[in-house]
């Protein structure tokens, strides 16, 4: 009977993979709180609240500002206390904001419960993730939070494929409670298995230069560059694609396309987004740490200013194509230079803090980006001015000191 109930001491490549695998069910848990998940509930609440979606916009808009001051302070709370303790909160807080949304009755109400949902939802359970895998893999970092990047968005996208089929079936509002208790119960499931498998802290017996992450014997100020040039390059390019996907529909109608052809742009875009940050991921591990940042900057461009020369469907793929790539690019990478600059310590700290100016970027990156529209006459005039925000942040990236490359690790073991 003792060694039934022996626990299982698992490879450093299965435990590579739990880990990964446990980051990735963790953001797919944050599809209540992504804008995705929330956009099959927008005309059942148009209707019930006899709200226009303007207002809900607004409204939303809000709730996501209100949000935005979550990542600085779960972060901390995330290097202090560890995942496997703030998961069960961070997933009750969504499931309560999920109930709270099912049953607001006026305006107030669900702006109160879409601070709750973006706050755990869209910056709770992924900053979670992210945290978790890129402290306790080892090496190969890049790669370990490129999959996880690709594995995270593609499950994303089963919330609202899945809520808007089992709302004709229970209503709407039964589907966002049933989706809250899911959160709930998975969350849990994902805590059991961390404690299980003894998946965080697992390298706690390694010196820390081993991982390549040591990164605090750097001069305190070129951290703080690191993370500086980091975070401009995530949230420009969280600004621009954000922009630019919630416009998608009238920005390819200027250049011709219908709305329905529009609208199947976004499968490319997915797909490349998935498979780019899979191979920036490998990169980030193997090429110097200066460069990633301009060139996910480069890629930005040249996605923005491939819009100019859509004239069909075939065009437009390629503009999807091309955009997905540029946001994978940025988003496979930040928390690999972040460990690497930053060091894993802190991690949870700086990256909440990050994830802040991120959140704030894409929650005024439609409204900003529609103003610039009226002001330039169009949507393609508009699109050409935004450019100069990857420019700048390239610039900044080439002439700012940074912490020196010696703690990238180039561990070709699979």
């Amino acid at each position: 009977m003792s060694g039934s109930r022996r626990r299982v001491v698992a490879t450093p490549q299965q435990q590579r993979r739990s880990i990964i695998g446990t980051g990735a069910v963790l953001i797919a848990l944050s599809g209540p709180g992504q804008t995705a998940g929330f956009s099959v509930f927008v005309d059942p609440l148009t209707e019930n609240l006899d709200v226009s979606r303007g207002q809900l916009t607004f409204a939303y808009l809000l709730g996501t500002l209100a949000a935005s001051t979550t990542g600085t302070w779960l972060g901390g709370v995330i290097d202090r206390r560890g995942v496997v303790r703030v998961v069960p909160g961070v997933a009750l807080g969504l499931c309560l904001a999920t109930v709270l949304a099912a049953v607001s009755t006026h305006l107030v109400m669900l702006t109160i419960a879409i601070y709750g949902l973006r706050s755990f939802g869209q910056t709770g359970m992924p900053l979670a993730a992210s945290v978790f895998v890129a402290k306790n893999v080892a090496h190969r970092r890049g790669a370990a939070l490129g999959l996880l990047t690709a594995l995270g968005g593609s499950t994303i996208a089963l919330t609202p494929f899945i809520a808007a089929r089992v709302i004709p079936r229970i209503g709407w509002q039964a589907t966002w409670i049933l989706e809250g208790v899911v959160v709930v119960l998975m969350g849990l499931v994902m805590v059991w298995v961390i404690r299980r498998l003894r998946l965080e802290h697992p390298h706690a017996d390694e010196q820390e230069i081993v991982d390549g992450s040591a990164a605090t014997d750097e001069p305190r100020h070129l951290r703080r560059n690191g993370f500086l040039v980091v975070t401009f390059g995530y949230a420009t390019t969280g600004f621009v694609s954000t922009a630019l996907a919630f416009h998608q529909i009238a920005v390819l109608g200027e250049r011709g396309l219908s709305a329905a052809a529009a609208a199947t742009n976004f499968l490319p875009q997915s797909l490349a987004s998935a498979l780019v940050a899979l191979v920036v991921g490998r990169l980030v591990d193997r090429v110097p740490s200066r460069i990633v940042v301009p060139f996910s900057m480069l890629t930005l461009m040249v996605a923005v200013l491939s819009l100019s020369f859509v004239s069909s469907a075939v065009g437009a793929v390629g503009f999807g194509i091309a955009l997905g790539s540029a946001a994978a690019t940025m988003a496979a990478s930040e928390g690999a230079l972040l460990a690497r600059w930053i060091g894993r310590e802190t991690l949870g700290t700086w990256r909440g803090r990050m994830t802040s100016v991120m959140v704030i970027s894409t929650a005024v990156a439609p409204f900003v980006f529609s103003l610039l529209a009226d002001w330039a006459g169009s949507y393609t005039s508009a699109t050409r001015l935004v450019v100069v925000l990857p420019v700048i942040s390239g610039v900044i990236a080439i002439a700012t000191p940074l912490p020196s490359d010696r703690h990238r690790v180039r561990d070709t073991q699979a």
